[in-house]
């Protein structure tokens, strides 16, 4: 099986050597990036997860990451698999320590009904507690795509202040996630962005990102305006 999608995957990167090139610097892993496009790889993912078990997945990991499109790849499969919440938990912890980009976890992390569950909460707020910079971003980001809503914000940033991580994907991460929320919960996240425990790098970068949005309104701009009194390094 690892054999047949390194084949697969080799396939879909023909003529692609450019983007590759490209691809490589945009999202900065030390892998080898072979330029399968990410549409192609969500595409194989969803033909061949159907017959995948989780044990299948499980030792596609264990096996020799060949490049960044095959970790990628492997995320994929876990998130298109038919498996229960658990088993696709499981392998997202096994998946989280083989990644060395942002791209592996922002592409990985999707907008669905069944990540809004309860033990995804429990594992997304699990993953915040880590030392590893990209599990933490993981956790990030399952919070911004999944529980930024009405029932959830209050506690979502109760989570974040608990964060100690430093890492730059930590916090561009939770930069992405303020300005997220600001749409929706725009002076409940200004408030919540001028308190102590969050520093300036990530406070300014938030306000940086509103800016350059478009999903605010004449009247909020001139508010976030306001809060430009910095220069970012």
């Amino acid at each position: 099986m690892h054999d047949q999608i390194i084949t697969q995957l080799n396939a879909l990167s023909q003529g692609n050597e450019t983007y590759a090139a490209f691809n490589k610097r945009i999202v900065n892993t030390k892998m080898p990036v072979i330029g399968v496009r990410v549409p192609d790889s969500r595409r194989l993912a969803r033909r061949l997860a159907p017959d995948m078990s989780a044990a299948d997945i499980s030792e596609l990991l264990t096996a020799q990451n060949e490049s960044f499109d095959y970790v990628l790849l492997c995320g994929l499969l876990i998130t298109h698999a038919r498996l229960d919440d658990q088993m696709a938990i499981n392998l997202t912890k096994q998946y989280l320590p083989c990644v060395d980009s942002w791209a592996h976890i922002d592409i990985f992390v999707e907008k669905k009904r069944r990540f809004t569950g309860e033990v995804w909460w429990d594992f997304a707020l699990e993953c915040l507690l880590s030392e590893a910079e990209f599990t933490v971003r993981y956790g990030v980001i399952a919070l911004m795509t999944n529980f930024l809503d009405e029932a959830r914000i209050d506690q979502v940033f109760a989570a974040l202040r608990r964060i100690k991580h430093d890492g730059y994907y930590v916090k561009m991460a939770l930069a992405w996630l303020y300005a997220t929320a600001a749409v929706h919960f725009f002076e409940l996240t200004l408030a919540e962005l001028e308190n102590e425990h969050i520093d300036a790098w990530t406070r300014n970068k938030a306000y940086q990102k509103m800016r350059e949005s478009r999903r605010f309104t004449p009247e909020q701009q001139a508010v976030i305006s306001k809060k430009r009194g910095y220069k970012l390094e």
